[in-house]
Order: C-alpha cells, then sequence, then structure tokens
C-alpha cells in the first residue's frame, strides 16, 4: 500500500513543483523577452505590460501583491475577483506541494530496499510521461478546448471570460498560457526522465550488491 502511495504520490508532486516553477517572475520575464511574443493591440509597450504582468503574478501569491493590484487601476471588478479565486487555488495547491514532498520522502524512505525505491522512481516517472504526453497532444490538436475545459472546471464558468481590450488579455495573451502550459509539461517530463534514470541506478546498485 505505502508503495503504491509513492507511486501515484510522485507524478502529482511532481507536475505542481513545475507549476510553482511557472509562477515565477523568472518565467513572465523569459515569456516577454521572446521575439515572437505578440505586441499589444492598443499600443502598450511590453515594457509596461511586463510590469504589470508582474504585479498580476504578485497579487496571487500574497496578500499584499493582491493589495497593489486592486490599487493600481488597471484592472476591472471581474478581473480582480478572478484573480482573487486563481490566488485561493494557489494558496491550496502550492501548500498541498510542501506537504506532499514530505508524506512522498516518509513513504519512500518506508520502502527500505534501493529495489522497491527504484521501482517507485521508474513507474512514477513513466506515469508522469505518460500523462505529460496527453496534454502537449491535446495542446497541439486544440488548446482552446483545453483552456477553456479546465477554467470551466476550476472556476466559475462565466467568471473568468474577459474582453480582447480587458487588461488581464493584454498582459496574459493565450501565447503565454500554451508556452506556460508547455513549459510546465516539459519541465514534468524532464523531471519524470530523471526518476526514471535515479530508478534504474539505484536497481543496478541493488542488483550489484546482491551478486557481491
Amino acid at each position: 500500500m505505502r508503495k503504491l502511495l509513492a507511486i501515484l504520490t510522485l507524478p502529482v508532486l511532481t507536475v505542481l513543483l513545475s507549476v510553482r516553477l511557472a509562477f515565477t517572475e523568472f518565467f513572465v520575464r523569459w515569456e516577454y523577452s521572446k521575439k515572437d511574443f505578440p505586441e499589444d493591440r492598443w499600443g502598450l509597450s511590453n515594457e509596461v505590460r511586463l510590469r504589470i504582468a508582474k504585479l498580476g503574478l504578485r497579487a496571487v501569491l500574497s496578500d499584499e501583491g493582491m493589495k497593489d493590484f486592486k490599487r493600481s487601476g488597471f484592472f476591472g471588478e471581474r478581473e480582480i475577483k478572478h484573480m482573487e479565486d486563481v490566488k485561493e487555488l494557489l494558496s491550496f495547491l502550492f501548500p498541498t506541494l510542501y506537504v506532499l514532498g514530505v508524506l512522498w520522502l516518509f513513504l519512500t524512505l518506508s520502502l527500505g530496499s534501493k529495489r522497491n525505491i527504484g521501482q517507485v522512481l521508474i513507474i512514477s516517472g513513466g506515469i508522469t510521461q505518460g500523462l505529460v504526453l496527453i496534454i502537449f497532444l491535446i495542446s497541439l490538436i486544440n488548446y482552446d478546448w483545453l483552456f477553456t475545459t479546465f477554467h470551466n472546471y476550476v472556476f466559475d464558468p462565466y467568471s473568468w471570460r474577459f474582453k480582447d481590450d480587458d487588461m488581464l488579455l493584454r498582459v496574459y495573451p493565450m501565447k503565454f498560457w500554451f508556452d506556460a502550459t508547455l513549459f510546465v509539461g516539459s519541465l514534468s517530463f524532464i523531471l519524470g526522465s530523471v526518476l526514471q534514470g535515479v530508478g534504474f541506478l539505484l536497481i543496478k546498485i541493488d542488483r550489484a550488491r546482491g551478486w557481491a
């Protein structure tokens, strides 16, 4: 049972870690530095948009950031409400990441042998890679559907839809979220591969000791 829990926990942990790294100023700056990042249709410079995008990031990560977001005057009531919903979601997900990390470590170490731990890493890495490939495939076929389905499931279906000239869509265009999805998926896939590599190494070490 502990082995199964460790296997199922790790893919969730891997994806949540990748999501957490996407919600950083590094990712926002990196996205805005791309040459193909879409220009604002109403003439707002990328420098100003980047500052506003960072303001939005801080808003969903801290109470003080949310206060600054509300006082900025850039956003309407519905946009503020949506960002409050996002903040509430992240306030649950990110602490869950840390709790799952401790839980997974406890479960894995309790398995004892390197062989068991290696098997957990290999299977979990494979599950992570499989999930990522499914998301990649859906994203390439119809990302709009994936984006809409996710938002309708997580948020009120009418709370996150905005006009083209609303500031949230101007600083976080669809390409931003498409690239964020690819970032999370790619990082999760890489982490899954690393986990599998470590898993095979642990099993190899365990076998070598058994033969000695």
